[in-house]
Order: structure tokens, then C-alpha cells, then sequence
């Protein structure tokens, strides 16, 4: 157990600064410092995109060139510590005036930082075990720490501790709330790194001794022949597009329809505790039922709670608490059950063809998420240019519909794709436990 924790610390402060740059920049930028929505749409799109096309490349890397202390864990350090360091930069401007180029650049560096951590890290998760149930436990815990590390965030956003007078003030600046979860983030990856380092991965790594040459079309050349990782992958990118547009827009909705600004952190605190409380419940409800299966009702259960959010309007603010709290439910499933049927999948791949590629395959993984995260978040941004939102509130009523619909109207829409891709999808549990039984006679 205590490899799984010290396998998942890190996901911790990674994603409390993922989800600020996805999340808090884009306001940060676009208020103070007069950034066009299209713009940094149209930034997160371009960089994002050709952040995912090294994904590929870093895998190989990673399955291919290990160095002194693993295959892992050091691209993990190094890629973890760039990603810190860029979302300094990111958050805390050191220039007292900030242009489009200064932007692009740092948020350029923030995605190699991540793409060098992010292969490796959820390739060793996948390694972490060979059993079909306790592999979502792996998934899950990393999740887990996810959540914890967006709760982190939301809370440090939105207050902080006033020593002269000992008490706790809410409502805080956005460059105080960036500053606090930079500091915070930066600590804990130092002290998670400590027994990230210190922990025993699996004794036996699996090598890949067929290949040394990098192909890279041999990631293209495995998808073609399988048709579940296709599957998977699809639906993977159509739920992703659809999870993107809420986190992009939550900011913007909830200080121009519902006009509490000063709830923003709150708000997205209870939204991630839903989903930190969801984590158990799906845990369970995996060890009865077929992931895929499970992936899907929690999808159904997203979309009917996410209906409610078009008819809020101004002050409807305990409605949407409470929406917050339940949509939060699905979140942690929608986290860890895909990655963990893709590990399943990379078994099959094994099986058939005597090769793991595990990094290459979670590389492309990162590729397909990265692509819907950039996609998701920049239409997001340049749709509200488009439909004529305004920084200083002054929106009408089909504007602030719009903010609405395309908050919760198109994640509906995608996800409803989503569920028709994966409801019949060929790998169960049963299957699963044939597929690792031949594996290892």
C-alpha cells in the first residue's frame, strides 16, 4: 500500500498547478492584463497541440532510455521540476506589464515540463500491478491525490491567512490566490518527491528488448490493429472535450450569471470535494461491475445533473452548490476508470504481440487528453468572444444563455457520444482475467 501512496503524492501539487493554468490563468490574464479571450483561446489551442505531438516521442524515451535511478521516476523529477518552476513564471509575472509573447512562452515551457513528467508517471502507474482490481485502486489513488490537489488550489484561491490579525480572509485577488498556490505546490513537490524516489517500483520492469529504434509510427501501426484502444481512445477524446468545458468557463459563469464572484473558490471546493467523496463509492461499485460499464452510468448520472445548470440564473447560488457537489461525483470517475481499461488493453497488445510499450501507449493517451483539453478550453474562450462577452458584467440575457450552454448544454451533447462508444465495449472483467492468465503461463 504504501508503494501506491508514494506512487501517487506527486499528482498532488502537479495537478494543483495543471488545473490552475487550465482553469484561473485564462481570467487572470484576460482581467488584468487586458489579453483578448480569443487570443488565449487560441494560445492554449496551438501550444497544447504541439505539446501532444512530443507525447509519443517522450514515451519511446521513457521505454527505451532509463536512467541511473529507473525509467521513470528521474523523467519525473526533471519534467516535474520545469512544470514548477514555468508556473512561477506563469502566476507570479515578473514584469509589471505582461505581453501575448510572454504568455505564449511560459505556458509553452510549462507544457514540455509536464509532457516530460506526464508519460513516464502514468506509464509506471500502470506497471504498478498486473491485477484487473487492484490496477483501478493505483488509478484511483493517483486521482485521488489529484482531487486533493485541485481542492488545494480552489481553497488557496479564494482565502488566505491574515497574521496581524489571525484570521481568515476570503474573497482575495487573483495574484494573491496564484501566489499561494505556487508556494504551496512547490513545497509539497519537494516532500512528495522524497518518497517518490524512495519507494520500490516493481522488482521485475518490463523491457522492451525488440525495439531500440525509434519508429514513430509504430504507436499508429498497434492502433490500427486494435480496435479497443481505438475505441477507447475516441470516447477518451470525446469525454475529454466535454470535461474541458466546464473547468474552462466555471470562473466566467459563476461571476457573470450567477454574479458571486467572491464564491468562485468556494464553489469549485465543493465541486472537488464531490468528487474526492466519489472516489470510494466507484471504487466499490468496480469491484461489482465492468469498468466500462461503471465509466458509462457515471456519464449518465453527469449529464442529468448538468441539465439543471441552464435554467440558474443571478443569486441561484445554493442550487448550484448543491449541483457542484453532485457533478463532483462523476468527476473521479471519469479520471481514473479510462486509464485503467487502457492498461487492461495494454495487456491484450502484450498478449498478441510479446511487446509492452507501456510509455508509448500512455504517451499517445497524453496526446488524445492533451488534444481535447486544448481544443475544449480554447473554443471555450474564443465562443465567448464570438457570442460578445464583456469583462466589466454589462451582458445581456442571450449572453449570459450562451455562458450557460456552452458550460453545460455541449458537455451533454459529448458525452452522450461518449456513452454510446463504450456501453458494448469487448473487454470485461472476465475477459480481462483470460488475457492475464495466458500472460503468465
Amino acid at each position: 500500500m504504501f508503494k501506491i501512496l508514494a506512487y501517487g503524492l506527486p499528482a498532488l501539487p502537479l495537478a494543483s498547478l495543471y488545473f490552475s493554468i487550465y482553469v484561473l490563468v485564462g481570467e487572470f490574464y484576460f482581467k488584468n492584463y487586458g489579453l483578448a479571450l480569443s487570443i488565449i483561446g487560441s494560445i492554449f489551442i496551438i501550444i497544447r497541440l504541439l505539446d501532444a505531438i512530443t507525447d509519443p516521442i517522450m514515451g519511446y524515451i521513457s521505454d527505451n532510455f532509463p536512467l541511473r535511478f529507473g525509467k521513470r521516476k528521474p523523467w519525473v523529477l526533471i519534467g516535474g521540476t520545469v512544470f514548477i518552476f514555468s508556473t512561477w513564471m506563469l502566476f507570479v509575472p515578473i514584469y509589471k506589464s505582461v505581453d501575448v509573447e510572454y504568455f505564449f512562452f511560459w505556458l509553452f515551457i510549462s507544457a514540455i515540463g509536464w509532457t516530460v513528467a506526464y508519460a513516464p508517471y502514468y506509464a509506471m502507474g500502470a506497471e504498478l500491478s498486473m491485477d484487473y482490481l487492484e490496477r483501478s485502486k493505483v488509478t484511483f489513488c493517483r486521482e485521488l491525490f489529484t482531487i486533493l490537489g485541485i481542492i488545494f488550489a480552489s481553497l488557496l484561491y479564494s482565502i488566505s491567512f491574515d497574521f496581524e490579525n489571525k484570521i481568515f480572509k476570503s474573497g482575495i485577488g487573483a495574484n494573491i490566490g496564484l501566489f499561494q498556490i505556487c508556494i504551496f505546490s512547490s513545497i509539497f513537490f519537494v516532500l512528495s518527491m522524497f518518497l517518490f524516489l524512495l519507494s520500490k517500483s516493481n522488482s521485475k520492469e518490463v523491457s522492451n528488448d525488440k525495439s531500440n529504434i525509434l519508429n514513430i509510427f509504430e504507436i499508429f501501426i498497434s492502433l490500427k490493429k486494435q480496435k479497443l484502444m481505438r475505441k477507447l481512445l475516441l470516447s477518451h477524446f470525446i469525454n475529454g472535450l466535454a470535461n474541458g468545458l466546464p473547468p474552462a468557463l466555471f470562473v466566467f459563469f459563476v461571476n457573470s450569471v450567477l454574479k458571486s464572484p467572491e464564491f468562485t473558490g468556494i464553489l469549485l471546493f465543493l465541486y472537488f470535494l464531490g468528487a474526492l467523496v466519489g472516489v470510494p463509492l466507484w471504487i466499490f461499485i468496480c469491484n461489482k461491475l465492468d469498468k466500462h460499464r461503471v465509466w458509462c452510468y457515471a456519464m449518465i448520472y453527469a449529464c442529468f445533473i448538468f441539465i439543471f445548470v441552464l435554467f440558474l440564473k443571478e443569486n441561484d447560488l445554493i442550487l448550484f452548490a448543491i449541483i457542484c457537489i453532485l457533478s463532483g461525483l462523476a468527476l473521479s470517475a471519469d479520471l481514473a476508470i479510462p486509464s485503467s481499461i487502457q492498461a487492461d488493453i495494454i495487456d491484450l497488445e502484450y498478449l498478441k504481440t510479446g511487446r509492452r510499450l507501456t510509455g508509448q501507449f500512455f504517451a499517445f493517451w497524453g496526446l488524445v487528453s492533451k488534444a481535447a483539453i486544448a481544443i475544449s478550453t480554447g473554443i471555450a474562450l474564443i465562443l465567448l468572444d464570438i457570442v460578445g462577452f464583456n469583462s466589466d458584467e454589462n451582458n445581456g440575457k442571450n449572453v449570459l444563455f450562451a455562458v450557460s450552454f456552452i458550460y453545460a448544454g455541449l458537455p451533454i451533447i459529448f458525452k452522450i457520444f461518449s456513452i454510446y462508444l463504450m456501453w458494448n465495449f469487448k473487454l470485461d472483467k472476465k475477459t480481462h482475467s483470460e488475457i492475464y492468465e495466458k500472460i503468465k503461463a
